[in-house]
């Protein structure tokens, strides 16, 4: 994708259907900018898929997003039946509040809107979906089961804005490249619960079929003596047994039908009627599901679990008894100047991290704890750097025997940072693993802009009762620790600051706190190259949801940033501009340290710092009030002034 600015040639009120198979179109909804590709991606039922880009004001990063469209055939059936017109307007509704929602779980709509033609939506493009996972991908029972419970979570949240998916299926859920974080989408057939309230199944189908026989469709629609009941969303719960039975066999519950006719005569008797099973269950479906499937499955609607909620309760209390032995991630790659050889024994390994640690707490117990969990992994432990929060943190290398065999999991071959959490020592450890799984590492993917260090993999080990957190090594990396010792300039000590705020402001953003902000967590990656510097605020090992905890964030970066204001530079300054950064000062010292104040948000705290930096950097405030690249800008002075101070002229 050309970072070159885009022209715009077309609008969204004049463009045609078939001019998405075309390439270079461009065209501005809101504040974005689109530009076609003319790749086709895929072609459904309703409608084609096409690959284009997006960027902020036409100027920002592009995106790769897709561009859905309906078939001819679709919109002539707009125009000359009731059903559907009736239909398409009240999912066009649905969609527009799903448009709205911001939840984890749930993939974004960029655009809904009519063009000349058709109508446009626009997502963003992801790597696979569940489907196409479990067959390609080396995922374990639990793994495909975790999955399938962030999607729910999505369903939830849509349940609790009165919104109906109406196909759950596992082609309507989609992936991450790493396979770790899953997203719910394909909202053809939403409609609101307000827009069928107090409607029967069969005054609002009338005998149609919506959704995907075998797996979405439940009885109610089939089967007349279940028609008169009231549109709920027990439909939805029906089909996450669907979705649950399919995620371990190509089959559908109901077994093999010659025709639609007769699968749709299954659906309307039913699999499972007042609790009793006629399932066939292939011996891939592990046996601590059946129930789950077989509730959701009930042929009476009044039958199956009240709500999705309940359903993630039942997979979450099922989670302990499901296989999770190694699977394939891809990672982050980094290289490392030097690992241990590969001929020391696991005994001569362990003794030689003992030796080396940094942290004499962390005894012979923790280390072959930590061997122990990573072992399953593929990796073993190299080195002891210390604890983060409690939790022991170590580098770890592939097992060369895997690398030998060419039986090493992972996409690549370079050493890993692995926090190690012993659940048997944390309070609420369930809490925890279900924070990090279903909150915590997909809003860090989320955010995530190249400032973050890539914190990329939790695995939970049941074999040591462990959460491992896989990150990115950094080769001679130094630590913000270190700047006690630095004469820092001003212009630097805010630039630093407007950068590091900046990063926990885009956790707050999403609900969710560092809980870990303090110097030793700052960490300083050095270009050697280019001689440039890049700040991460790492330690993510115990983040927190809520306002108490982002405070709790504000008042520590607040401290980090007054102690980089040193006063001998301030006495410095012209006359002028001295009164303005003591009162910077008081007001940082007074947000950090004093309990009776209430520390500001953490967006007020970087308008500051930015209006700081402003009055010393004439072309930070020219940027600034044209709109400019300001992140850019502070990591090219942070770098001019921080690199040589860390590294030294020779670096």
């Amino acid at each position: 994708m050309s970072s070159a600015t885009w022209v715009e040639n077309s609008n969204i009120g004049t463009l045609l259907a078939d001019q998405l198979a075309t390439e270079g179109l461009v065209f501005r909804y809101g504040r974005h900018v689109y530009r076609t590709t003319g790749q086709k991606l895929a072609q459904g039922g309703m409608g084609a898929v096409f690959i284009m880009h997006r960027r902020l004001d036409g100027t920002g990063p592009p995106e790769d997003v897709v561009g859905k469209t309906f078939h001819a055939n679709y919109l002539y059936q707009l125009r000359t039946d009731e059903v559907t017109r009736r239909d398409h307007q009240a999912n066009l509704q649905a969609v527009a509040r799903i448009a709205t929602i911001d939840h984890p779980a749930i993939l974004p709509v960029y655009l809904s809107a009519p063009i000349a033609d058709n109508y446009l939506v626009v997502t963003p493009r992801l790597a696979s979906t569940l489907l196409e996972a479990i067959s390609t991908q080396k995922l374990t029972s639990r793994a495909r089961t975790i999955l399938l419970m962030q999607a729910l979570s999505g369903l939830s949240r849509l349940h609790a804005e009165r919104l109906l998916h109406r196909d759950v299926t596992l082609r309507n859920i989609l992936l991450d490249d790493d396979c770790h974080h899953a997203l719910l989408f394909d909202f053809d057939l939403a409609v609101s619960l307000d827009d069928v309230v107090h409607t029967t199944y069969k005054a609002h189908y009338r005998g149609r079929i919506f959704g995907s026989p075998g797996y979405s469709v439940p009885p109610e629609i089939i089967d007349p003596g279940l028609a008169d009941a009231p549109i709920s969303t027990a439909l939805d719960v029906f089909a996450i047994g669907g979705a649950l039975f399919s995620l371990f066999t190509d089959k559908t519950p109901y077994g093999t039908t010659e025709d639609m006719w007769g699968l749709l005569a299954r659906i309307g008797d039913g699999v499972v009627v007042g609790g009793r099973s006629r399932i066939e269950y292939p011996d891939a479906v592990p046996a601590v599901l059946r129930p789950i499937i077989e509730r959701c499955l009930e042929r009476d609607p009044a039958g199956r679990y009240p709500s999705v909620d309940d359903v993630l309760e039942a997979l979450h209390d099922a989670l302990p008894s499901l296989d999770d032995a190694s699977r394939g991630d891809t990672t982050f790659v980094r290289s490392r100047s030097a690992v241990m050889a590969a001929s020391a024994s696991p005994t001569e390994r362990i003794a030689q991290v003992l030796a080396g640690r940094r942290d004499v707490t962390i005894g012979k117990a923790v280390i072959e704890h930590a061997e122990l969990a990573v072992e399953t992994w593929g990796y073993q432990v190299e080195e002891s750097l210390g604890r983060v929060k409690g939790h022991p943190i170590f580098v770890a290398a592939p097992r060369p025997e895997l690398l030998a065999s060419g039986q090493f999991p992972d996409a690549n071959t370079f050493p890993k940072l692995v926090t190690v959490i012993n659940l048997q020592a944390v309070q609420d450890a369930p809490r925890l693993v279900d924070n990090w799984q279903q909150y915590f590492l997909p809003t860090l993917k989320k955010v995530r802009q190249g400032l973050l260090t890539t914190l990329h993999k939790v695995i939970y080990d049941a074999n040591t009762t462990s959460l491992l957190l896989f990150s990115e090594f950094i080769d001679d990396a130094r630590f913000g620790s270190q700047l006690g010792n630095v004469d820092l300039h001003l212009d630097a000590a805010l630039s630093l600051g407007f950068l590091v705020v900046r990063q926990v402001a885009l956790l707050h953003e999403n609900g969710m706190a560092h809980n870990n902000v303090h110097p030793g967590a700052l960490l300083f990656k050095g270009d050697p190259e280019n001689r440039t510097v890049q700040p991460a605020m790492i330690g993510l090992v115990e983040p927190a949801l809520g306002a108490a905890a982002m405070a709790t964030d504000v008042r520590a970066l607040c401290a980090m940033v007054l102690s980089w204001l040193r006063p001998l530079r301030i006495e410095a300054m012209p006359a002028r501009s001295r009164p303005a950064f003591d009162q910077l000062r008081q007001r940082l010292a007074g947000w950090a340290y004093e309990a009776s104040q209430t520390p500001p948000t953490i967006d007020f705290l970087m308008a500051t710092l930015s209006d700081g930096l402003s009055m010393i950097d004439f072309n930070f405030s020219v940027l600034r009030d044209s709109g400019g690249d300001l992140q850019e800008y502070a990591l090219l002075m942070l770098s001019h002034r921080l690199y040589h101070l860390l590294w030294g002229d020779s670096g």
